[in-house]
């Protein structure tokens, strides 16, 4: 395997799939990792309401050759947010759910998932906000299963959240350059981040997000019409795929292939949130939350251009398993 792991990482990925078209690049980043043996998707869950989010994910599972991946969604009280292409990828894509009711319950699935796995197996991934967090947290035992605080202390490896804005030293983020993940359902991103039994790692907005300056997406042009992907970025810019940020794609990639040359880590500290979901970074704490950092190229320059490249390859790199 190109990571010399010796298993692949086993990931629940947690997407809002609604705003944003990066959440389709960075399934399709998972999914290439996929087909590279590094990584092995146990599910994908939309943690929002809009209801061609669920279609969405299995359009862009079923043309990966993965259609048997179990699809989640937001059931119950969770932000309902609109999308310029979700929609249009559910229209004209092949998928096999046929509404949104069909998605199993995102905490529900989790919970099985969780409950079935070999203890500290398993990486969460979340790239959207905290819906799903939050409640799987709070559940109760259910169907001979523990309650979710105690699942996820004894299955999860860490958690890989993609949010916040870590400038300065220490760092804090003073909500200047925004901060949706955190932002669109701000109490359930507290009780997630306070609650959290286990370690966290945070892929912070400077890392992939506006403020970094890394893009990717144009090239998904390069790839078949029929892709549901390429179809999510044309939709998202009104007609031609573009390059987008890539919060979402760095934070796949960091889940499933670690720092590698990518990326520093800052691991000590943890993060002093607060209500408005403002934080400061502050000393202390016990170990267990962490944050990433651009890495330096020799000369001192970010090597943004790196981590781009790696990211846009795996997003156009043609599905293995797809059927012809």
């Amino acid at each position: 395997m190109a990571t010399g792991q010796a298993q692949p990482v086993k990931i629940i990925l947690d997407t809002d799939m609604d705003g944003d078209c990066d959440d389709a690049g960075a399934l399709a980043v998972l999914h290439a990792l996929a087909d590279n043996g590094e990584a092995e998707i146990l599910a994908v869950g939309t943690c929002g309401r809009n209801p061609w989010s669920p279609l969405t994910i299995d359009a862009i599972n079923t043309y990966y050759g993965r259609a048997g991946i179990p699809v989640g969604a937001a059931k119950g009280n969770a932000p309902l947010r609109p999308s310029r292409y979700t929609q249009a990828v559910a229209e004209r894509c092949p998928h096999a759910l046929h509404s949104a009711e069909q998605a199993h319950d995102a905490v529900e699935l989790y919970r099985r998932l969780l409950s079935q796995a070999e203890d500290r197996s398993v990486t969460l991934v979340t790239i959207g906000y905290h819906t799903n967090v939050a409640n799987l947290l709070r559940s109760g035992a259910t169907g001979g299963a523990a309650p979710g605080l105690d699942l996820v202390a004894r299955k999860v490896r860490q958690w890989v959240c993609m949010g916040g804005n870590f400038i300065g030293s220490p760092a804090r983020d003073d909500l200047s350059l925004g901060n949706a993940n955190f932002l669109i359902d701000p109490a359930a991103t507290l009780y997630a981040i306070s609650h959290w039994p286990g370690r966290i790692l945070f892929a912070g907005r400077e890392v992939g997000s506006v403020p970094s300056g890394l893009q990717a997406g144009r090239r998904l042009a390069e790839t078949p019409p029929d892709n549901p992907v390429r179809i999510a970025y044309e939709c998202y810019f009104g007609g031609e795929a573009k390059d987008r940020h890539v919060a979402d794609p760095v934070t796949v990639l960091c889940a499933v292939r670690g720092l590698r040359d990518y990326w520093d880590l800052h691991d000590t500290g943890y993060m002093d949130l607060k209500p408005d979901m403002s934080f400061e970074w502050k000393a202390g704490g016990d170990g267990r939350q962490a944050y990433l950092l651009k890495k330096k190229l020799p000369g001192g320059q970010p090597n943004d251009r790196y981590v781009e490249g790696a990211c846009e390859a795996l997003m156009v790199q043609p599905p293995a398993r797809r059927k012809p």
